[in-house]
């Protein structure tokens, strides 16, 4: 059943590739034709013998944040195989990323899941290993390395219950190619018994947590900066509410309650999640009658009160510079972003309810004390009662941490997996 499943996905392949057609015809990119031709070259599995070095560790990704995460976890690999490291991604973005991490010798786009492209990628590459991370679960990729006898695992690997239920629809399929799996490395106990409900078998299952916590950084890179910023904005020694990866309704919460915060001497700064937004938050910002201004300007007026950063890479040294924290997708439904980024620099976390993504450490936050849940309804006051009372917001702080540090040392634990797999191969 498993083999008639996979013959399928290959026979529907064609409406596939008129997909990707034609999103390439109706792209804003189509007039970058060079760029379109090697995008749909390797989307189609087309290279030609000598443009993919042989023999190397081919890891998968999805995109930027896998690429970005992974990034230790390519170095040790590189390390103990002694070999390049080919790296390939889902969409353009996430290869961009790859490009600019002098470990990898190769980043392409994955070709498209199926057999034949799969199968001439791998005859052109003779990968030594595969390894897939998160949730890159591609049923040809993974029949046609087990066909060629090429190893394949899953790293730092996530499903979510919803994903899980789907895939028992075709767990035939699933089952079939997740049993090729030499192991899996996965973040939570729950992944796990989701992967043994799918045909991973339970012996080769591990969890070892998530890297990404691993690349948590308490020694942000631009804290400089952000000191002369706030120096600029007369800001130095202020009490600063940062909040992270906002989205619209999370603006409009924080903007609600913005005029008594400020009343209270208190500053605020938000980073937006998506900064093509930049034209609708500066109307927002205008109608809101706050002294504002944008932290790509080149001067700034001293009574300015909300600073919005409109640039990329800043946001770890901002939390730096934070009395409080706020993380966003979590009073909206996104699932909640990093909720350690902040808690790693001793920072206390705000965060809505809606943190499905990543639920470990949300509640490890609330356990210990080191975060707290707000929405629209309670905001202000929580922002404004623990900036009143430091000593709380002191221990809060040393909490989220302890919290933080707590949940490193996965990548650790998964070089583990690889190296005792590797020794009862030998």
């Amino acid at each position: 059943m498993g083999h008639f499943l996979l013959l399928l996905t290959n026979l529907a392949f064609p409406l596939a590739a008129l997909g990707v057609l034609l999103g390439f015809l109706l792209s804003p990119r189509r007039g970058l034709l060079k760029h379109l031709t090697q995008e749909l070259k390797e989307r189609f599995g087309l290279e030609e013998e000598g443009e993919i070095p042989q023999g190397a560790v081919w890891i998968h990704c999805a995109s930027v944040g896998e690429v970005m995460s992974m990034k230790e976890m390519i170095a040790r690999l590189k390390t103990f195989y002694k070999r390049d490291i080919l790296v390939t991604t889902t969409t353009e973005a996430g290869k961009e990323t790859a490009l600019k991490n002098p470990q990898i010798a190769k980043a392409l786009l994955a070709p498209l899941d199926f057999y034949p492209s799969c199968k001439r990628f791998i005859r052109l590459a003779k990968p030594h290993r595969l390894f897939i991370v998160e949730r890159e679960i591609w049923p040809n990729m993974l029949e046609a390395a087990h066909n060629a006898g090429v190893p394949a695992a899953l790293i730092n690997g996530r499903i979510s219950a919803k994903s899980a239920r789907a895939y028992k629809w075709v767990r035939p399929l699933f089952k079939r190619v997740l049993g090729t799996l030499s192991f899996a490395a996965l973040q939570t106990k729950d992944a796990a018994a989701r992967y043994e409900s799918l045909g991973v078998e339970a012996d080769k299952i591990f969890v070892c947590g998530n890297v990404k916590y691993d690349t948590l950084n308490d020694r942000p890179a631009k804290t400089a900066e952000v000191n002369k910023l706030l120096a600029a904005l007369g800001w130095s020694g202020k009490q600063i509410l940062v909040l992270g990866s906002t989205h619209p309704a999370e603006e409009t919460m924080l903007l609600r309650a913005a005029p008594e915060l400020i009343k209270k001497g208190v500053k605020i700064i938000f980073a937006p999640r998506h900064l093509e937004r930049k034209p609708e938050i500066e109307i927002t910002l205008r109608q809101s009658g706050l002294h504002h201004a944008f932290v790509s300007q080149k001067e700034f007026d001293k009574n300015t009160d909300v600073l919005c950063a409109d640039v990329m890479g800043l946001l770890q040294s901002l939390y730096a510079c934070a009395a409080l924290t706020f993380v966003g997708g979590s009073v909206v439904p996104r699932g909640a972003h990093n909720l350690l980024e902040p808690a790693i620099l001793s920072k206390t976390v705000l965060f809505g309810k809606y943190f499905y993504n990543t639920p470990l450490t949300a509640q490890a936050l609330l356990e210990c004390g080191g975060g707290a849940l707000v929405d629209e309804n309670n905001f202000k006051e929580t922002v404004l009662r623990l900036l009143a009372d430091p000593a709380q917001l002191e221990n809060m702080s040393e909490k989220a941490r302890k919290t933080a540090l707590s949940f490193k040392g996965a990548t650790d634990k998964i070089m583990e997996v690889v190296n005792n797999y590797e020794r009862k191969t030998t």
